[in-house]
């Protein structure tokens, strides 16, 4: 039977992961600003949708109650991250971003994913 998680609450907000994701969705929504108008209507909307989905899902995975639905939330919150990195390639190649704002998003978003993995990792050995 699939273990219950304990009972006490837990607040995601203090991990450092959902930090660092909250804080990029602020950095990610003064880029998507600076986009063409041209652009704002597709590129803008998808980095948003995907960039917001990794706090989000972060958010509802701890809050479930079960171990295989938090693993659930936080696969997608990885694909999600791995979604913005692909619309920041995007961004890059089409000139809407430069080199070094591009790694800088990037080394973020890798880390993020890295973090999550972890969080997955200790989900996965309970």
């Amino acid at each position: 039977m699939e273990q219950l998680k304990d009972l006490y609450l837990r607040d995601v907000r203090r991990t450092t992961v959902y930090e660092k994701a909250i804080q990029l969705v602020v950095e990610v929504k003064e880029f998507t600003e600076t986009l063409p108008w041209e652009e704002r209507d597709v590129i803008k909307y998808q980095i948003w949708k995907s960039i917001t989905s990794v706090s989000a899902n972060l958010s509802e995975g701890n809050g479930q109650m079960y171990y295989k639905k938090e693993l659930q939330f936080l696969n997608i919150a990885l694909g999600s991250a791995a979604e913005t990195q692909t619309w920041f390639e995007i961004s890059n190649r089409c000139g809407y971003i430069d080199e070094k704002t591009f790694e800088n998003f990037d080394e973020r978003l890798i880390e993020i994913r890295r973090m999550i993995i972890g969080m997955m990792k200790k989900i996965v050995q309970k």
